[in-house]
């Protein structure tokens, strides 16, 4: 066991916690120094693919989709 382990097992964590934590603290340093690339149409299709989204069927009589302000109180009383 080496200095780091011991250090690491005495405060309860494990390697695996520490190599990730030191990846996110080297993100952020290449990010923070270089920015961020744009996004390009093929990045949003590759995320689109992995996600396996499929389009909602819109529900045109939805209460959060209804401007309650714009109806009156009867037809609130509708939705509640």
């Amino acid at each position: 066991m080496n200095k780091l382990e011991t250090a690491l097992g005495e405060l309860g964590l494990k390697q695996s916690f520490f190599d990730e934590l030191k990846a996110e603290l080297a993100a952020e340093k290449l990010i923070g120094e270089n920015g961020l690339l744009s996004t390009t149409g093929e990045d949003v299709d590759d995320e689109l693919e992995q996600l396996d989204a499929e389009e909602e069927q819109v529900d045109e009589n939805d209460e959060s989709e209804v401007d309650m302000k714009e109806i009156s109180p009867m037809m609130r009383g509708v939705y509640k």
